[in-house]
C-alpha cells in the first residue's frame, strides 16, 4: 500500500499540473463561504509573490468547500500578477477544513514545491508582507515548519489560549505561540510527512477543524526546525466561543489528545520549554475588541453540570473532583471559577481519559469537557477584565507555565492508567 495521500483532483486541475510541471512556491487558501474577505486574501499574496519573489515559479490555489456565496467565482475573477498561476478547484472528499489542506498538499506534492504556505481565507488584517514573513523562512534560512505570532484581542483564540497552547508547551517543550492560528508554511520535506496516507486513515478529525494541531504536533515531533514570524494584528471572522466552536473544540481537542497518545515516548522525557525562534519584528498594537457572551457561557457550563456530573466524578482523580466540587457551592453564583491550577489537573485528567476509555466512548469525553471548557473561558474572562491586550497575553504565558509546573501530575495520572491494563468505560460506572 502506498505511503502517498493519492487525494483525487478535479480533471482539469490533473491538466493544469501537467502543464505546470514544478513550482517554487505554492500558496493554499482553504475556503468556505468566504466571499467579503477572500478577495484581500488573494491579492495579498499576489502582490507579495510579485514583491518578494519575482524569479521564482508561484502558484495560489483555492481549495473551496463548495461555498454557497460565489467564494470560487470571485477567486476565478480575480486577476493575480504575471507570471503566477492560479487554480481554482472544489476538494473532495468529507466536509472540511483538512479535506481542503488535502487537496493543497496533494497538488503542492505532485508540483514538487519548495515551499508551500497555507493561510486563513476570512484574515481582513493581511497585508502583502504576510507573504515574505511565511515564505522567508523557509526558502532562505532552512526551517521546516513555520507558524504565526501575531496580536490578537485577549478573548480571540479561547481554544488556542485556555487548552492548546499551554498543554503543547507542556508536553514537547517548545513555545508555539499559535499552534492553531491559521497561516503556516512548510518545506518539502514537512510536505512529505503530511501527505502519507497512515495519518489520514488514522486520526478522525483530521479532515476537519483537527487539522491544524496535527500539522504542528507532527513537524514538532518529527525533527523538523520550527520558528514563528511575526505578522501583525489578527483580525478575522470572529467567532462567540459560547456560540459556535463547540464542533471545532471537540476536533480539535480530540486531535491534540489523540497525537499525546501517539507521542508519548517524546513528551514523557521533555522537562521545561523552550522560546523558539521569531522571525521579524514583533510589537502589540491595538486590534479590534471582540465581544463574548458572559452569561451564554455560565447557562451553558451550568447545562452540562446537570447532565455531566457523574461523567467528571469518573474522569477527574478523587482530590480534584473534591477540589472542583468546592467551587461549585449551593447556587448558581456568577462568581464560580475554575483557577488555573486546577484547570491543568482538569486538562490533564481529560487528556489521560480520552486515551484509556474504550473507543465508542471517547466522543462522550469531548463532550463532558466542553461545559468545563466554557467555565474556564469565563474564568479568563473575569480574570482579564481590567487588562489590556498585553497583559492578558503575558497572564496566557504564565498559565502555561502553570500548566509545565505541573506535568507530574498528568504523568502520574497516565502510569496509573497504563498499569491497569485494560480500557476504562465510562458508561459502566454511571450506569
Amino acid at each position: 500500500m502506498s505511503e502517498i495521500i493519492e487525494q483525487p483532483l478535479e480533471d482539469f486541475v490533473e491538466e493544469e499540473i501537467n502543464k505546470i510541471k514544478e513550482v517554487d512556491i505554492v500558496v493554499g487558501i482553504p475556503s468556505y463561504n468566504n466571499a467579503y474577505t477572500i478577495a484581500k486574501v488573494i491579492e495579498s499574496f499576489g502582490e507579495g509573490l510579485e514583491k518578494y519573489y519575482p524569479g521564482f515559479r508561484c502558484l495560489i490555489v483555492n481549495s473551496d468547500g463548495n461555498s454557497k456565496d460565489g467564494t470560487a467565482e470571485i477567486v476565478r475573477k480575480i486577476k493575480v500578477p504575471k507570471g503566477i498561476k492560479k487554480i481554482v478547484t472544489c476538494y473532495r472528499g468529507p466536509s472540511g477544513k483538512g479535506s481542503s489542506f488535502r487537496t493543497i498538499f496533494e497538488i503542492a506534492r505532485r508540483l514538487d514545491t519548495k515551499v508551500c504556505v497555507v493561510s486563513d481565507a476570512d484574515t481582513r488584517s493581511i497585508n502583502p508582507h504576510w507573504c515574505y514573513a511565511l515564505v522567508n523562512p523557509v526558502l532562505c534560512l532552512g526551517y521546516g515548519y513555520v507558524t504565526p505570532y501575531y496580536t490578537r484581542d485577549k478573548h480571540d483564540a479561547t481554544i488556542t489560549n485556555a487548552l492548546v497552547y499551554p498543554t503543547t508547551r507542556a508536553l514537547y517543550g517548545l513555545r508555539v505561540r499559535q499552534p492553531i492560528g491559521g497561516d503556516f508554511s512548510f518545506s518539502n520535506g514537512v510536505l512529505q510527512i503530511l501527505t502519507r496516507k497512515k495519518y489520514w486513515e488514522r486520526y478522525s478529525y483530521l479532515s476537519k477543524f483537527g487539522i491544524d494541531i496535527w500539522m504542528t504536533t507532527t513537524a514538532m515531533n518529527e525533527g523538523f526546525r520550527i520558528c514563528q514570524t511575526a505578522l501583525g494584528a489578527k483580525v478575522h471572522d470572529v467567532k462567540d466561543p459560547g456560540k459556535d466552536l463547540s464542533s471545532m473544540f471537540i476536533q480539535v481537542v480530540g486531535t491534540m489528545f489523540d497525537l499525546i497518545g501517539c507521542y508519548e515516548y517524546r513528551w514523557k522525557n521533555v522537562i521545561g520549554s523552550n522560546q523558539g525562534y521569531i522571525f521579524g519584528e514583533f510589537k502589540f498594537v491595538e486590534v479590534e475588541k471582540i465581544k463574548v457572551n458572559f452569561k451564554k457561557l455560565l447557562k451553558k457550563f451550568y447545562l452540562g453540570l446537570g447532565r455531566y456530573s457523574r461523567v467528571w466524578e469518573c474522569i477527574l482523580d478523587r482530590d480534584t473532583f473534591i477540589e472542583f466540587k468546592s467551587r461549585l457551592g449551593s447556587s448558581r453564583s456568577k462568581k464560580i471559577i475554575i483557577p488555573i491550577g486546577l484547570w491543568a489537573k482538569i486538562v490533564y485528567d481529560y487528556a489521560c481519559a480520552y486515551n484509556f476509555v474504550k473507543d465508542g466512548e471517547k466522543e462522550l469525553v469531548l463532550e463532558s469537557m466542553l461545559p468545563l471548557y466554557f467555565l474556564r473561558t469565563a474564568s479568563f474572562i473575569r480574570e482579564a477584565a481590567l487588562f489590556d491586550d498585553e497583559i492578558a497575553d503575558a497572564v496566557v504565558e504564565g498559565n502555561a507555565g502553570v500548566f509545565e509546573r505541573m506535568k507530574e501530575y498528568l504523568i502520574s495520572r497516565w502510569d496509573y492508567y497504563r498499569e491497569s491494563g485494560k480500557a476504562i468505560s465510562i458508561k459502566n460506572k454511571i450506569l
